[in-house]
């Protein structure tokens, strides 16, 4: 199989929906429609807390959820995260591709 050509389909057809949103003295990102979020003291590192939290979620949903009913639709964002390192995530997050 080819991972590469398979992580960029995912990443087209899995729009991040990810949201900024700042505080008086932090950053919080999330992801509509997802039980995902992150803070940090920066942007910077509300970003790369976030791509902790979508791993630590696919790491859930491979041990767990994968048959709970409200959760099965989310294979295809498990398989992006799983393929994907952790620049190719940030670029997903803003709608980049590589």
């Amino acid at each position: 199989m080819d991972h590469e050509r398979l992580r960029r389909y995912l990443a087209t057809v899995t729009p991040s929906r990810a949201q900024v949103v700042p505080a008086a003295d932090d950053w919080s990102v999330f992801i509509a429609g997802l039980p995902v979020a992150a803070d940090g003291a920066t942007f910077d590192e509300a970003r790369e807390e976030m791509i902790g939290a979508l791993r630590d979620r696919a790491e859930d949903w491979q041990d767990r959820l994968l048959d709970a009913p409200n959760h099965q639709e989310n294979w295809g964002l498990v398989q992006l995260i799983s393929l994907s390192d952790d620049g190719e995530l940030r670029d997903w997050r803003v709608g980049k591709q590589r």
